[in-house]
């Protein structure tokens, strides 16, 4: 019997990346000559939508931002022994696994993502689709979406407003988290259906009849 779908951004939902993604791509942005991308609110602004449609929006061209997306990879790689997933994640992933078919959806290389899972041994992901899949999450969440037809509701669980809003678009629900990039009114009047304020949380949101023996109160 085929498990049913949950998608799942990374960035801001499962690891705690933000300092170290936001200097670097900072880094990248001066590098290749996007001077108009220079502080961390320029970059929270540019997932109020699509992180790439806002980059073109701001200025910048395919190859800018190719590159200074390839740098900013590059020194998450570097620096994937700082990078920690947020607490009871790696748990909660693993008991979601379980009973769901768990594909991170990212704007990030699927390399890094997978990479980090691998580092910390966190179980439960089936797949990941990342910036080698396309630049639009619509279309990502709308091509995961056609291979599990017939479930009543699609969750997509994010940290931003551009999140949210994609999820809407391709016929997902948007699910919030609490301890992501972007807050709580950003979610909301973004479209999220509900908040999960935390981990244990989002369990209860997405498949509360795990979360019984999960608490230990089943």
């Amino acid at each position: 019997m085929t498990r049913p779908l949950l998608m799942l951004d990374h960035d801001g939902v499962v690891v705690d990346s933000f300092e170290i993604f936001t200097t670097s791509f900072l880094e990248g942005c001066r590098r290749v000559g996007l001077p108009q991308i220079a502080t961390s609110d320029d970059v929270l602004a540019l997932f109020e939508g699509n992180f790439y449609e806002s980059l073109r929006e701001a200025g910048a061209d395919d190859a800018q931002i190719s590159a200074a997306m390839r740098r900013t990879a590059d020194v998450l790689r570097i620096a994937m022994s700082a990078l920690r997933p947020f607490p009871l994640m790696p748990e909660v992933l693993a008991e979601l696994g379980e009973a769901r078919h768990l594909v991170i959806v990212s704007s990030n290389a699927r390399g890094v993502v997978e990479l980090f899972l691998k580092r910390h041994g966190i179980a439960g992901v089936a797949e990941v689709v990342g910036a080698e899949a396309g630049r639009s999450k619509v279309a990502k969440v709308e091509a995961l979406i056609a291979r599990f037809p017939g479930q009543a509701r699609y969750w997509f669980v994010g940290d931003t407003a551009g999140d949210m809003r994609e999820a809407r678009l391709a016929g997902a629900t948007p699910l919030g988290v609490a301890w992501g990039w972007h807050g709580r009114e950003q979610l909301e009047e973004a479209g999220a259906e509900r908040i999960a304020e935390t981990p244990a949380d989002l369990l209860a949101i997405v498949a509360p009849e795990l979360t019984a023996d999960f608490l230990g109160t089943g």
